[in-house]
């Protein structure tokens, strides 16, 4: 890689920001352009073309790879990088599912983001080891798993999920947790963002 590389910063932490902003001074990447929110980054994209996405999972409007799949869709053909806390189970194939390059560990070191930067930019991808794989067998949902997320995703409560599928309000309980598992949410908001980036909606 000869060129500056233009980078778009997607990450709603101020001090996540900076530490990136350090972490590409005097390197061959330069950030173009910094967005809080996948509203602020579609934005940004159209205004100025980067040359490269870092982008946080965890958005306040949506998950990082929602909003790689969108810019997909839309002709944004630079390499994205998602970045995470914390190891997520399954987050390197939910990243390539969505049309990422690679994945960083915000705990990692300014060397370790620098060197999958590389990597994207030179046309390979990077995707951090330390993530766990996702478990044979988890990675669809079951028919029952869909109908209870369908549900979900049109705002039915879970007595009103338990009525409509004729199950026990514990049985509704336990087939969330294990489809939230297999998106890699916490919250009803953030399964239905997941099966939507996933095109299981």
């Amino acid at each position: 890689m000869s060129a500056e590389v233009g980078v778009l910063i997607v990450e709603d932490d101020a001090m996540v920001r900076g530490w990136i902003r350090l972490s590409l001074r005097s390197s061959e990447f330069r950030v173009i352009g910094e967005a809080e929110d996948a509203a602020r980054a579609v934005d940004l994209c159209e205004r100025r073309v980067p040359g490269l996405l870092l982008v946080d999972y965890r958005l306040p409007d949506m998950l990082g790879t929602e909003l790689v799949r969108e810019l997909r869709r839309e002709g944004l053909a630079a390499p994205a990088v998602l970045m995470t806390a914390n190891t997520e189970r399954g987050m390197n194939e939910v990243a390539r599912e969505a049309g990422a390059q690679g994945t960083v560990l915000k705990t990692g070191s300014a060397e370790e983001l620098l060197l999958a930067l590389h990597l994207v930019s030179d046309g390979g991808d990077s995707f951090d080891g330390r993530h766990p794989k996702r478990p044979s067998g988890q990675s669809a949902l079951s028919p029952r798993e869909r109908q209870v997320l369908e549900l979900v995703a049109s705002g039915a409560t879970n007595r009103e999920i338990a009525s409509a599928l004729g199950l026990g309000a514990e049985t509704v309980k336990t087939l969330l947790a294990r489809t939230f598992a297999k998106l890699g949410a916490r919250k009803r908001a953030e399964a239905v963002s997941a099966a939507h980036a996933r095109g299981l909606l």
